[in-house]
């Protein structure tokens, strides 16, 4: 057992040198750090895991973001090697041979007993960066097919805490930036951590980038990637799905940009369907937002002149025990042939 340990003071961390400018792509992915991009089922996460791979392995921009050219190891053990090459054609990404991939789906962490036979994702990165001195970013995909789960552990806080831990000694060790993709298992939820499985403690126990990419259903080009982490800017990034290529781009930014996302959506549909009368929580399930009841209620109050300059009204019948009726006029027609042509 190993019982040492430093002492070291404010002053002496002010002065000490630190890596800087380290950012794999600006904003998003920084330092030898364990990253975590989470989604639903047939969100899109692999593809765009996919396009950050792209990205990096050629130095383009991704999203709008610089990134820094450099070799990607890209663990695929959730689709068949014939499928991620009919994707990367869909998607004409042209890959280089940047980006290398591994299919071996019996790779697992190897930092327990039960992966004596396995092969271990050790070996798999010495391997890599070997032959590869200028690996940066390994994708896993996904997080728990190298994991050693069974029904007693697979939601245990301890067992998530240590696998977690295990890749930050890895990726500090081989100085890489590693992301790994995980799904979904809470539809709904406000509160974005709480949405991928095994929760808060995973996410939270990763020391880099946590994304959350949020797409409501199979047919909706619209989509969110929430952006936080530990000494992360906090951010929402409006995407669009191009579904001839299935690859994700920014959207157009609102004509206002004062305008919250949430309000912009709310307006649309208010728009397309000539008014709405009801309460908060229903407008929601509609929308598809998953914000609260109560804040939306702030917010649609707080940007009432915004929205009746662009032709709604609104009033609010207080009456009711089970939830106040709102609601929705709309006074402007130019506006609602616009909306309805999109």
């Amino acid at each position: 057992m190993n019982n040492e340990f430093e002492l070291i003071s404010a002053q002496q961390i002010q002065v000490k040198s630190y890596e800087k400018d380290n950012y794999l792509i600006d904003d998003l992915l920084k330092g030898s750090k364990v990253n975590i991009l989470t989604g639903g089922s047939k969100t899109g996460k692999t593809t765009l895991a996919l396009q950050i791979a792209n990205a990096i392995s050629k130095g383009d921009s991704f999203l709008g973001k610089k990134t820094k050219q450099a070799d990607v190891l890209y663990i695929c053990m959730d689709n068949e090697e014939d499928l991620i090459a009919e994707r990367i054609k869909l998607m004409n990404l042209e890959m280089n041979n940047h980006v290398i991939f591994c299919f071996n789906k019996q790779i697992k962490l190897g930092n327990d007993d039960s992966n004596v036979d396995s092969l271990c994702l050790i070996e798999i990165l010495d391997a890599m960066y070997t032959k590869h001195p200028n690996l940066k970013l390994v994708i896993i995909d996904l997080f728990d097919n190298v994991r050693s789960l069974t029904a007693r552990t697979e939601a245990n806080n301890v067992k998530d805490a240590e696998d977690i831990d295990y890749v930050k000694d890895l990726a500090d060790w081989l100085k890489v930036h590693i992301l790994l993709l995980n799904h979904d298992t809470k539809s709904g939820t406000q509160n974005g951590y709480c949405s991928s499985k095994c929760g808060v403690k995973l996410v939270g126990s990763c020391n880099g980038s946590y994304l959350h990419l949020i797409r409501n259903r199979i047919g909706e080009t619209s989509a969110v990637l929430e952006v936080d982490g530990i000494n992360i800017k906090e951010d929402k990034i409006h995407l669009q799905l191009d579904t001839s290529k299935m690859i994700y781009n920014l959207a157009e930014q609102n004509a206002d940009n004062d305008m919250p996302y949430e309000i912009g959506l709310i307006r649309n549909f208010i728009i397309k369907n000539n008014g709405y009368e009801g309460t908060i929580s229903n407008l929601l399930q509609l929308t598809k937002l998953t914000i609260a009841a109560n804040r939306c209620s702030r917010l649609l109050n707080a940007h009432k002149e915004l929205l009746a300059s662009e032709g709604i009204l609104f009033s609010i019948n207080p009456s009711r025990s089970n939830g106040r009726i709102y609601s929705f006029f709309v006074t402007n027609e130019d506006d609602k042939d616009d909306i309805s042509s999109v």
